[in-house]
Formats: C-alpha cells, sequence, structure tokens
C-alpha cells in the first residue's frame, strides 16, 4: 500500500496530467486514487494513529468547511474546498496504512526522491529549454505543471521540503550509505540552487531561516556553519547580476525595479486587509479563497495570518493555533521520550526523533514565509502533520518497549526514570538538540 501512495504522491507533486495534457484528458490522478481507495478499502489491513495532530488537522478541516457552508454563494463547489478535500481523502489513506518506523522511513525516502525528480525535472526545462517567467525585469525559474508552479510558491515548497534532508540522512546507513549520501547532497544542493532562480526573495529569506534554524536545533551547528560559510558564496558569485541585485533590494529597494518594492509593501497591505475582512466578518470570515473578491486590488492577502483571518475568520485562527500547539507539543514530547530512550541505549535510532523536529522547523518556516505568502490551504500542513505524529507514535512505542524489557529482566531503573520525566513535564520548554 505504501507504494500506491507514494505514486499518488508523485502525481499530486509532479503532476504530469498537467505537463502531458492526454494524461489530464485520462482522469489519471482521480482514476488513481479511486483505485488506491478499492484496494484500502477491501484488501488492506488498517491501522490508526492515535495522536492530537490528528485531531488538530480535522479542526482546521471543519473550520474551512463551516466557513465555506456559511459563505457560499454558489451551487458548485468551491474549488480551494475540493482541492483540500482531496488533500485530506488521501490523508486518510496515508494515517491508516503506515503503520511503523519501517514503512514511515520508506514512505519518507520516498517523498524525498519525488520532491527531487521534481526539481531536477524544472531546473532541467529552465536551463536547457528557457522554460521560465520573465518578471521583475528578470527570468525566473517555475515548476513543471501548473499548480503551485509560480516562482514565489515553488521556491516556498523548496524551502518547506528542506528540513527533510535530516531525517534522509539518518537513513543513511548499511551497503547504500555512499550513494544515499551522494544523493542526499546533490538533492540539497539542487533545491538552493532552484531558490537562487527562482528570483523569490521571499523563498531567498526562507533559506537564510532555515540555516539559521538548522544551526540552533543541531549539535553539529559548528559543522553547519562552515559548509554555509563555503556553499553560499559560490553560489553567490555564480549568479546572474540581474539575480544578485533581486536578491539586494531586501536591503537596498533601488537595486530593483519600482514594482518590486510595490510587491515587498503589498505583504504588509495583505496583512491589513485580511484585518478589515476580519472584522467585518469575525467569526466564519468570507470563505477560503474569496477574500480576493472583497479587496481593493481583487488580489490575494498574500499573508498567512491576514489570508487565515480574512478567510475562515476567528473559528480558523483558532483551528491553525491548535495545529501550530499540537506540532509543537509534539516536539516537545519527542524530546522527552528520545532523551529517556537515549540515556538507557545510547545506540538508539534518532530517526523518529529527526522527523519530529524536522516538522517542528517546517511549521516555523510555514510561519515565517507565511509572513509574505497566503499558504494556508497547502498540503504541507496536512501531510507534515501526519508524518510527525507516525514518527512521535513510533519513537513513544519504541521508548516502551525498551522499558518494558528493562523491566521484565530487572537490568535497571529505567521505570522510575520515566516517571520523574513524566513530572518534570507540567511545564515544558523545547530546547535544541
Amino acid at each position: 500500500m505504501i507504494v500506491l501512495l507514494l505514486g499518488y504522491i508523485w502525481m499530486y507533486i509532479h503532476r504530469p496530467f498537467e505537463i502531458w495534457q492526454w494524461l489530464g484528458d485520462l482522469a489519471m490522478e482521480r482514476v488513481y486514487i479511486l483505485t488506491c481507495a478499492v484496494l484500502w478499502l477491501f484488501f488492506h489491513k488498517k491501522s490508526y494513529i492515535r495522536n492530537i495532530n490528528v485531531l488538530a488537522v480535522f479542526t482546521v478541516t471543519a473550520a474551512i468547511l463551516v466557513s465555506d457552508f456559511l459563505t457560499s454563494t454558489s451551487n458548485s463547489m468551491n474549488p480551494v474546498v475540493e482541492d483540500w478535500l482531496k488533500i485530506m481523502f488521501f490523508t486518510i489513506l496515508l494515517m491508516t496504512s503506515v503503520r511503523d518506523e519501517t514503512e514511515l522511513r520508506v514512505l519518507l525516502v520516498g517523498f524525498s526522491i519525488i520532491f527531487s525528480v521534481y526539481l531536477l525535472h524544472s531546473f532541467y526545462e529552465f536551463k536547457f529549454y528557457g522554460r521560465h517567467v520573465f518578471r521583475m525585469d528578470i527570468p525566473r525559474l517555475i515548476g513543471v505543471g501548473i499548480t503551485m508552479s509560480d516562482p514565489n510558491s515553488f521556491g516556498a515548497s523548496i524551502v518547506f521540503f528542506l528540513p527533510l534532508f535530516v531525517p534522509l540522512w539518518m537513513t543513511m546507513k548499511g551497503v547504500l550509505a555512499i550513494p544515499l549520501r551522494v544523493f542526499g547532497i546533490a538533492a540539497f544542493l539542487l533545491a538552493v540552487i532552484c531558490i537562487t532562480y527562482t528570483g523569490s526573495r521571499a523563498a531567498f529569506v526562507g533559506l537564510l531561516v532555515y540555516i539559521v534554524l538548522a544551526v540552533a536545533f543541531s549539535k553539529n551547528r559548528w559543522k553547519i556553519l562552515f559548509a554555509s560559510v563555503i556553499i553560499l558564496p559560490i553560489i553567490w558569485v555564480n549568479m546572474d547580476s540581474r539575480l544578485q541585485n533581486r536578491y539586494l533590494t531586501l536591503v537596498d529597494p533601488s537595486r530593483g525595479p519600482a514594482n518590486a518594492q510595490v510587491s515587498a509593501e503589498g505583504r504588509l497591505e495583505g496583512f491589513r486587509t485580511g484585518i478589515e475582512l476580519f472584522k467585518k466578518s469575525p467569526l466564519y470570515g468570507f470563505g477560503p479563497g474569496n477574500s480576493q473578491y472583497y479587496t481593493r486590488t481583487k488580489l490575494q492577502t498574500h499573508n498567512f495570518i491576514g489570508q487565515v483571518a480574512g478567510e475562515l475568520g476567528s473559528i480558523g485562527l483558532l483551528a491553525y493555533g491548535f495545529l501550530c500547539f499540537c506540532i509543537t507539543l509534539n516536539y516537545i514530547y519527542s524530546r522527552f521520550y528520545w532523551k529517556i530512550l537515549k540515556m538507557r541505549c545510547p545506540n538508539a535510532d534518532p530517526y523518529p526523533f529527526q522527523v519530529s523536529k524536522a516538522i517542528f522547523i517546517a511549521m516555523l518556516l510555514l510561519l515565517v514565509m507565511g509572513l509574505g505568502s497566503h499558504n494556508a490551504y497547502r498540503y504541507t500542513w496536512v501531510w507534515y502533520a501526519m508524518f510527525q505524529s507516525m514518527a512521535v507514535v513510533a519513537l513513544k512505542k519504541k521508548t516502551d518497549d525498551y522499558i518494558r524489557e528493562q523491566n521484565e529482566t530487572g537490568a535497571d531503573d529505567t521505570q522510575t526514570l520515566l516517571e520523574s520525566e513524566q513530572t518534570a513535564m507540567d511545564n515544558p520548554v523545547p530546547q535544541s538538540v
């Protein structure tokens, strides 16, 4: 079932039916996911993830559906809601199919390979066939396909993918260690290069923020700093002068065209617009994706808080706040379980903990990038929350199994340690690892 789910992830991210039109005419995506659903319903042994992230994801979904129901004036389905329900339908298949840490590893390695192939295809089309959009006086790399192919959206997708390279590195053991590590390094460099060629200042800032977070949350912070000091200047000096000027407008607006400064100011205006809409409909907003129809500019808000406040109102703000709280809480508890496990078993595999931490960092990036983009309805929120919930459940099971084994043999007092650590969790505070 995991292989079938990875097939759909490839379709959703790479979107071949948007690249080759004849596949779209065959309704490829719909046929595939329905086939997966039938196989899942009748032939697959189902599991269930007992984690608070599941409740949070369905809370966000409920807020979106309630807001749409109370604001809809059309008989046709809202395309934003339709896309979100597709994401949730696949998420249900996902959360009931991944049963252990091994399957989670396969899923995330497959996800990383799929996304890297998507990056490589996009970069190939840009470099050798000149596929781009000319905007802000520069040619800008775009993703293949149509959905989320815009330079800003494409760049943001890459930034949110960056944290998953650390768990990917943790899977690189045994005979395949060398080729997998070569792939990991090459994919990471490709991701950084693609970000620079998008000309997206938000994505460029997101890259820098990720480096700061990686340093703050890693024991290998000096290695990361050293690699960054080497790699980033090399990429910068090999960058076209027009791209350099594009990024320099972050500190010196005179480096770029006037519309670049207008674009930057539009992000702040998007927040203000969202708050104005919130004041008019504070409970459930104006409906998912509808803010552009009630603004002076007729454009999206380009701000996460403004988008949620204006389109979903208080129920949306509370739902997304709850989701962020749950992801943070899961990270804290994963630190707790990992500390217990590592103290009694120094050679324990850190993979589940690294996944949980990566998702927490990705959430921070979503919030930071949300200062300049409307990313409330991205698949990233849902899928990443599920990845973390699977990792935390796997880590808890591993820790409990080890404690049970020690208790049966009477080897140590791990249970007493666990109880004392649990008491200390009354007021947990995340710390860097």
